[in-house]
C-alpha cells in the first residue's frame, strides 16, 4: 500500500476522519525526525575542533555529580542489581520483601584501620513501599560493653529464637534478627574485653512472642553469610563461607510439656517438687556459641531468660556485667553477682570464659531467680565439665 500524506489533495472536498487522524499523525513524526536531526546537527557542530573536548569534559562532570548522588543514596535509574555494599541482589532480597525490585538502600561504606578507630564500622538500610515494619538494617561494628551490647544487643540476637549457624561459625539467625562475626583469620582473635567484630542484620520491631518461620530464617542466614563474605574481601580476606542453610535444623518452638524436674529441658532443674512450670519455654535448637531458654513472652521480652555463653568471644561482652551487677558471688573458680531480677556469673571453663545468667523481667519471678540461679549454674557447669563451682550467695538484700 502507497502513501499520498505527503502529496497534494486529489480533491477540495474534506479528508475522512481516519485518514485525516493519520495524516497529521505522520506530519508530527516528521516533525520530530527532524527536530532531532537539527540537535544531531548542532552537537556535532559544537563539539568539532578546540570546543570539542571542553564541551565533552563538562557534560562529563554534570553526568558524574548528577549520578554520584543517585549512587549514594542507590535510588532511581541509577540504583545497582546490588545492594548493602554489593553483596546483595535483588533475588537476595525476594524472600524477605514484598517489591524487591523497588527496594531502596541508603548506604554508610564500611570505614576501617585508621578511619575507624574501634574497628570497621559501616551500615546499610533497605526500604520499600511495605514500610518501616519490613526494613532492614545491616551493621558492621565490633560487639563490646562499653556499648552496651551486653543488654540491648543481647536481648535481641542472643534470644531462642536465633538458631547457631553451625559448622565451626560464630553466628546465629532467626526470621527477623541474623549475625555473624568475621572470622579471626581476617582481623585476628579479639582480646579478653573485646568481643568479636560482627555483621549483624535486623528487621522491622523486634518481637518474641511468635513462632520463628523456617523459610525467613534461611534467607536471612543466606543474607549474613553473603555480607560478611563481602565485607571480608574488601577487608583483603581471603576465604569465603559457604551457604549454611543445608546444616540448620528447624527453627525453634516453644515448648509446651516442659517437666517440672527439668526446666529449660536441664535435667535436674526445678523451683521444687511442689511446684509446676506455668510458662511456655523456648530453647536454643542446635548448639552453638550460646544456649538460651526463653520462658513466657510477654511482647518483645521473656519472663525468664536462662542462658550460657559458652564461645569466649562473646562472654567477653559480659565483663562488665560480672564485675559490677549485683551482690558479690563467693567462688574459687570464677566471679559474678546476683540482684533482685540478674544473676550473672562468670567461669573459666574448657573453651576458655564461659558466663552463665538469669534473667527476670517480671517481679513476681524474682523470689524464683535466686532459688534457680545456683542450681542452673551448678548444672550448666557439670554440662560444660567445669563444675563444681561451689557457689556462696551473698545474703538476702546483704553485700555479702
Amino acid at each position: 500500500m502507497s502513501s499520498t500524506a505527503d502529496e497534494p489533495n486529489g480533491y477540495d472536498g474534506p479528508l475522512p476522519a481516519d485518514r485525516e487522524l493519520l495524516s497529521e499523525r505522520y506530519r508530527r513524526l516528521r516533525r520530530e525526525r527532524w527536530r532531532r536531526r537539527r540537535q544531531r546537527l548542532h552537537w556535532r557542530h559544537l563539539l568539532r575542533g578546540r570546543v570539542r573536548p571542553l564541551l565533552a569534559a563538562g557534560l562529563a562532570g554534570v553526568l558524574l555529580g548528577a549520578g554520584g548522588t543517585a549512587w549514594q543514596t542507590q535510588a532511581g535509574p541509577f540504583a545497582p542489581d546490588e545492594v548493602c555494599w554489593g553483596a546483595l541482589s535483588r533475588d537476595d532480597l525476594a524472600p524477605i520483601f514484598r517489591e524487591p525490585e523497588n527496594v531502596k538502600a541508603v548506604e554508610a561504606p564500611v570505614l576501617h584501620g585508621r578511619r575507624s578507630m574501634d574497628g570497621p564500622v559501616g551500615s546499610c538500610q533497605l526500604t520499600n513501599s511495605d514500610g518501616d515494619d519490613w526494613a532492614l538494617t545491616a551493621r558492621v561494628h565490633r560487639l563490646n560493653d562499653r556499648a552496651g551490647d551486653d543488654g540491648k544487643w543481647a536481648d535481641e540476637f542472643l534470644s531462642a529464637r536465633l538458631t547457631p549457624l553451625g559448622g565451626g561459625l560464630l553466628g546465629m539467625a532467626s526470621d527477623d534478627r541474623a549475625w555473624l562475626a568475621i572470622p579471626d583469620g581476617c582481623l585476628g582473635r579479639p582480646g579478653d574485653f573485646d568481643g568479636p567484630t560482627v555483621v549483624d542484620i535486623a528487621q522491622g520491631t523486634w518481637i518474641g512472642d511468635l513462632e520463628p518461620r523456617t523459610d525467613q530464617r534461611d534467607a536471612m542466614a543466606r543474607m549474613v553469610v553473603k555480607l560478611v563474605n563481602k565485607v571480608s574481601a574488601d577487608l583483603g580476606c581471603a576465604g569465603t563461607i559457604a551457604d549454611p542453610v543445608e546444616r540448620l535444623p528447624k527453627a525453634a518452638r516453644y515448648t509446651r510439656t516442659e517437666k517440672p524436674d527439668a526446666l529449660c529441658g536441664i535435667k535436674g532443674l526445678t523451683l521444687g517438687k511442689k511446684r509446676r512450670p506455668n510458662q511456655y519455654a523456648m530453647i536454643t535448637d542446635g548448639h552453638g556459641p550460646v544456649r538460651t531458654c526463653d520462658r513466657n513472652f510477654t511482647g518483645s521480652q521473656p519472663e525468664q531468660r536462662l542462658m550460657t555463653v559458652e564461645d569466649p568471644r562473646l562472654a567477653a561482652i559480659f565483663t562488665r556485667m560480672t564485675l559490677k551487677e549485683g551482690n558479690r558471688i563467693s567462688s574459687s573458680i570464677g566471679y559474678g553477682g546476683l540482684g533482685p531480677n540478674l544473676g550473672v556469673f562468670q567461669a573459666r571453663c574448657q573453651a576458655g570464659a564461659t558466663v552463665f545468667l538469669i534473667q527476670a523481667n517480671e517481679s513476681r519471678m524474682s523470689a524464683d531467680l535466686r532459688t534457680l540461679f545456683p542450681r542452673y549454674v551448678e548444672a550448666e557447669a557439670a554440662r560444660l565439665g567445669c563444675g563444681p563451682l561451689e557457689l556462696k550467695l551473698p545474703r538476702p538484700g546483704g553485700n555479702s
